[in-house]
Order: structure tokens, then C-alpha cells, then sequence
């Protein structure tokens, strides 16, 4: 079994390569993706080099500048995706800044559907200031403890069973205010925004 480093290694491995191939079939200069996601020119060279571990709110600028979610940064393409996703088989990130940690669930899919579960640490905040928007909708759904999500000035506490659907097109936190971790999952489901509606 891998130790939490060798997963985290494979997994910026897997970031460097995915972000080195979408930023080339984009024929982005390193210049160019930096403008356009706000990320450092620098630090887009450390990450396609696997040199640096990125928090997640970094590869949420990358993503969205490159035109896909954060848990597509973490998958390999595969010509012929297995149509199950074994949980001991999954590699879990844990984000060197708040020390969350997110495993993709869902296999992939020709929907572009992403499933994702998270855990967050008690007193840790992830806020995603600088979103880009892009066609994807948001459902939150908690399994244990209590998640604050902050959307669009609008704080809402989640307890367990409760969800929360959101765009991703405004500045997003996501708090827990308490002393126990909150475990919750999150689901991207890709669409065409029509023009001019909002949630």
C-alpha cells in the first residue's frame, strides 16, 4: 500500500501532466495561462514539473482557464475507462494549505459527470475567490458534521443529508466552524448555461 507522500506524489505527477496537455492542445504559452487563470507564470512551470504540490485553489484557476473542473486535473485520459471506481484503488489528495482531502468517486464518464468526497478539517476554510465561470452546476450534499458555504454573500450551514446546488460563476467559501471534521460530497454536472440565468 502507498504512504500518504507517494499518493500525494503520484497525484501531482498526474496534475502535471494533465495541466502540461490541456494547456498544449489550448496552444497556451505559459505566459498566456498564466493571464488567464492569475496563477504565476512560475508557478504553472513548478506544477507541469511536479515541483510543487498546489492548493486547491490554484488548480481551480488552472482548471477553469483551461476549461475543466478541478477533479478532471486528478484523472489520467483513458481510452477505455473501467466503468467502476474501487475506493482502495482511488488515490486521496490532501491539499498542503488546509489539509483537506478529496478522492474522485465517480469513474469517468462520456456525461463528464464528477463525484467527489471531501473531508475538512475542523477550523478550515477553502475559499475559491477568483472563480471563472464555466458550464458546470454544483450540488454540495453532507454526509457528517457541519459545512458553511458561503455563495454570493450568502452564508448557509449544511448539517448532515442537507445539499446545496450552486453555479460555479461567484466567489465560493467553504467553512467548518466546528471542532469535527466535515465529510461531504460534491458533484459537478456538466450543462449549457443558458444566456443570462443564474442561481
Amino acid at each position: 500500500m502507498d504512504s500518504p507522500a507517494d499518493t500525494t506524489d503520484q497525484l501531482d505527477q498526474i496534475v502535471a501532466q494533465r495541466v502540461r496537455e490541456l494547456r498544449a492542445a489550448k496552444g497556451l504559452t505559459l505566459d498566456q495561462l498564466a493571464a488567464l487563470s492569475g496563477v504565476s507564470r512560475a508557478m504553472i512551470s513548478r506544477i507541469e514539473r511536479a515541483e510543487a504540490s498546489a492548493t486547491a485553489v490554484l488548480l481551480v484557476k488552472l482548471g477553469a482557464a483551461l476549461g475543466v473542473t478541478l477533479a478532471a486535473l486528478f484523472e489520467k485520459p483513458q481510452p477505455q475507462p473501467d466503468p467502476v471506481r474501487r475506493a482502495a484503488a482511488t488515490a486521496v489528495r490532501t491539499d498542503p494549505e488546509t489539509g483537506y482531502t478529496r478522492r474522485n468517486v465517480a469513474p469517468p464518464n462520456a456525461s463528464g459527470t464528477d463525484i467527489v468526497e471531501v473531508m475538512l478539517p475542523a477550523g478550515k476554510r477553502v475559499a475559491y475567490d477568483n472563480i471563472v465561470v464555466i458550464p458546470v452546476e454544483q450540488f454540495v450534499w453532507v454526509f457528517e458534521g457541519t459545512l458553511t458555504l458561503t455563495y454570493g454573500g450568502l452564508a448557509t450551514d449544511l448539517g448532515p443529508g442537507d445539499c446545496r446546488v450552486m453555479r460555479l460563476d461567484t466567489p465560493l467559501v467553504f467553512e467548518n466552524r466546528t471542532d469535527a471534521p466535515a465529510r461531504y460530497c460534491v458533484v459537478l454536472v456538466p450543462h449549457a448555461m443558458p444566456a443570462g440565468l443564474r442561481r
